[in-house]
């Protein structure tokens, strides 16, 4: 019976041993995760990611294998949010007819708001272009944003058949945000929008958000195809493809906004 017992102390020893070699080891990995960054030193993959990273309008026309898709959203599923709650949701369109069809729903709705909005269509000194005008001027103070210079800019192009929605992209990618998200579910959106381009980026894939992609909302028949119901509705699109050349050659102009910089007591002014 002594015997036994001693077998079995010496198992337990053993599993004893295992766990702490295990724990040693764990800990041992997250010392050396941590990197002490000299001053000038090589940007690292992630970074790289970052700098190189383009949004791409010209795709090339084979589509991206569904694995290649999957592995991006998975990265999109990782991102953080507010609580963990993951507001979002994800409808990918790779059916040419499909995405033909969204992008001729969306220029019709540009080509009505140009109609309603562009005053540059009119004469100067016409009634018509005065009554545009104002008109523009008042749903500019309701919503500057949506009605920016940019934008206007970018939905007047599209209805001229000069700028595509979709960039013929073979993959877009909806994301969709859940009303009831919690806190500002539009931040979690763009964190997870963030992971999966920087992810297709890494593998060699190209990448154009498309705030545009809200014009879908107003179309019933188009929603329920996609599968886009309450509590959910579409907040961007994602184009997903193999970009045509090297957009990573071109370089990209950031401006340098100032940082307010609090250490030691001090307050700095930084650029």
């Amino acid at each position: 019976m002594s015997d036994v017992l001693e077998l079995e102390d010496l198992e337990d020893l053993e599993c004893e041993l295992e766990a702490a070699d295990a724990k040693a080891g764990r800990t041992a990995r997250r010392r050396t995760a941590i990197h002490d960054i000299e001053p000038g030193a090589a940007w690292n993959d992630v970074e790289h990611a970052i700098l190189t990273r383009r949004s791409i309008r010209k795709f090339k026309g084979r589509q991206v294998p569904a694995h290649m898709i999957r592995r991006i959203l998975e990265m999109g599923r990782f991102a953080p949010s507010q609580g963990n709650c993951q507001p979002w949701s994800f409808v990918v369109v790779r059916d040419k007819a499909m995405i033909a069809e969204m992008e001729q729903y969306c220029v019709a709705v540009c080509k009505n708001m140009t109609a309603s909005v562009d005053y540059t269509n009119y004469p100067p000194g016409s009634e018509q272009r005065a009554a545009i005008m104002e008109n523009t001027q008042k749903l500019n103070r309701a919503s500057p944003n949506s009605f920016h210079p940019v934008p206007m800019t970018a939905i007047k192009s599209i209805a001229n058949g000069r700028f595509a929605v979709f960039h013929k992209a073979p993959t877009v990618i909806l994301i969709l945000v859940e009303e009831r998200g919690v806190g500002v579910p539009e931040v979690d959106i763009g964190v997870t929008g963030t992971n999966i381009v920087l992810a297709a980026q890494s593998l060699g894939l190209g990448t154009c958000w498309v705030g545009f992609s809200r014009l879908l909302s107003s179309n019933a028949a188009l929603l329920e195809k996609l599968g886009v119901a309450p509590p959910f509705e579409i907040a961007e699109a994602i184009c997903v493809g193999y970009p045509i050349g090297n957009p990573t050659q071109q370089t990209v102009s950031r401006q340098t906004h100032q940082i307010v910089w609090w250490e030691g007591g001090e307050k700095q002014i930084l650029y």
